[in-house]
């Protein structure tokens, strides 16, 4: 019995990466900046219940 396996399509997914990509690098620095600035605010309160978790753990050990 052969089997083979079917993969899905992925290569629009893969374009839009590529263009995400190029739209990037022609941003300014300070742009760049900008964004990861962003990014970091909304990972925050992910980053203060991680570590207020990990609190927790050490204080109940």
């Amino acid at each position: 019995m052969n089997r083979t396996r079917q993969y899905p399509d992925i290569t629009d997914i893969l374009l839009c990466k590529a263009r995400g990509r190029r739209e990037r690098a022609r941003l300014s620095f300070g742009e760049k900046l900008e964004i990861l600035d962003r990014l970091r605010e909304d990972v925050a309160p992910i980053v203060a219940a991680r570590e207020a978790r990990a609190r927790e753990q050490l204080a109940s050990q």
